[in-house]
């Protein structure tokens, strides 16, 4: 039997939980920007749980949640931050926990027609290049399409550390499974073996 691997849990719920700053649209980005400390006792809350992995808290450094200027001003800036937190957590923990570093979506959660591929390409390469001197692995999240991930992959592929690839299924029940675009699982389950991905995600979640 292979070993079982403990991730963290949900970085927007333990920040809710805990009393940290948290609204929309910022989401949890908001904690980053005026209480970093309770991102880093959510980290510890989580390594001290017995998580072996945990993600950083870059998932709403995008223009989606901070807005298009507020984006090119701080997101690499905030997601940097957000890198040497969870790694700070990490090395005082003293644990062999590993830092992922977070590829969120770009224009929204669960939205593959918003998807724009050119734009996407900048911001994943911003969000690699902030987080890449601090992490262990990659963890490319929520991702609801082939074409999202083609563009994901076109930053990763540059990773000299292991790519975990992360999908959103379709709210429908009939039928087989598909991503968010329609498109099939065994579609996506090829295209990252075929990217060279370490591990493979499906996450089947209600839009509220």
């Amino acid at each position: 039997m292979k070993n079982l691997i403990v991730l963290d849990g949900g970085m927007g719920r333990e920040l809710k939980t805990m009393g940290a700053p948290f609204s929309q649209p910022l989401w949890s980005a908001q904690a980053l920007i005026e209480s970093p400390i309770h991102v880093g006792l959510a980290h510890d809350r989580f390594i001290n749980a017995g998580a072996e992995i945990i993600i950083t808290n870059a998932y709403a450094c995008v223009p989606f949640h901070l807005d298009s200027t507020p984006y090119q001003n701080d997101g690499a800036k905030l997601a940097r931050i957000a890198a040497k937190i969870a790694r700070n957590s990490v090395d005082k923990s003293g644990k062999p926990v590993k830092v992922a570093g977070a590829i969120p979506p770009a224009f929204g959660s669960y939205r593959p027609d918003l998807f724009r591929t050119k734009e996407a390409k900048r911001i994943f390469a911003d969000l690699y290049n902030a987080q890449a001197p601090f992490v262990d692995l990659w963890i490319a999240e929520t991702i609801a399409s082939l074409e999202e991930l083609s563009v994901i992959h076109s930053v990763l592929k540059e990773a000299k550390c292991p790519c975990h690839y992360s999908f959103t299924l379709s709210d429908c029940n009939e039928g087989p499974s598909t991503l968010r675009s329609g498109e099939s699982v065994f579609q996506a389950t090829q295209s990252v073996i075929d990217a060279g991905g370490e591990a493979f995600y499906l996450t089947a979640q209600h839009q509220k």
